[in-house]
């Protein structure tokens, strides 16, 4: 699961820029909580400023399944609950 990372970086490196998602290995690769990540604002390819905001989910719709799965901090929270209340 990644965490507190520069999202765009840490994914494309982990994945070996190879499709993880065309060798059904999505589950065995990285796992970025979607807003326990960071981005900054930067241009776009075509000169455009765009808002860390954007950059971020963008990021995330481009990666999510093909190069990560992208979990929501609010399941992960949940298993983590569901974890704790089972052995409690």
């Amino acid at each position: 699961m990644g965490a507190g990372v520069y999202l765009v970086e840490v994914i494309i490196t982990s994945s070996g820029q190879r499709s993880v998602g065309n060798f059904h290995l999505v589950n065995d690769g990285p796992r970025p909580v979607e807003d326990a990540c960071w981005t900054f604002a930067r241009r776009d390819y075509a000169g455009r400023h765009r808002s860390a905001e954007e950059v971020h989910t963008m990021s995330l719709a481009n990666m999510d399944p093909e190069y990560c799965m992208v979990l929501r901090s609010d399941l992960v929270l949940a298993a983590i609950d569901e974890v704790l209340t089972f052995r409690g």
